[in-house]
């Protein structure tokens, strides 16, 4: 139990000592553009610690960011992500509904494995999650899921 505890707890905050990623930089920036404070995930750590691990459907890394009433309108929100994504991230989906929500997916590929990068606004909240996935294993979980239709 104990040891348990000591992993549940490294896993919690090792990702607060390591350097700043990427994907902490846009979420930065996006703060600073929009004065919007990003929302704490309680035990976050201990969930991608467990996908570093387990790689479900070929994740084998996860990272998440909420904003809870951004500072940003809905039709400005794409903008203000394709201003802030970088370094050879290339969209490939623009959604924008009619009340307003918009979604905006990029990849960037990794050698054999691709990134995926989803900032979404609702309205009430901004949403990114970032996702470093093996594509044939993600492929192979949607074939081995798939709904049988009668």
């Amino acid at each position: 139990m104990k040891r348990l505890l000591g992993v549940a707890l490294l896993a919690t905050f090792i990702p607060a000592l390591l350097p700043a990623s990427e994907f902490d930089e846009l979420v930065r920036e996006f703060s600073r553009q929009t004065g919007s404070a990003q929302t704490h995930i309680p035990f976050f750590g201990i969930a991608r610690f467990a996908i570093a691990i387990s790689h479900p459907a070929g994740t084998s890394d996860l990272r998440l960011a909420v904003f809870e009433h951004p500072n940003v309108l809905p039709r400005d929100f794409a903008k203000v992500t394709d201003g802030i994504v970088r370094g050879g991230w290339n969209r490939i989906v623009r959604v924008q509904s009619r009340k307003g929500d918009s979604t905006n997916i990029y990849t960037r590929r990794e050698g054999n494995h691709l990134r995926l990068l989803l900032a979404t606004v609702d309205g009430d909240d901004a949403t990114f999650i970032e996702m470093r996935i093996r594509p044939e294993a993600l492929m192979k979980f949607v074939d081995e899921h798939r709904c049988e239709r009668h």
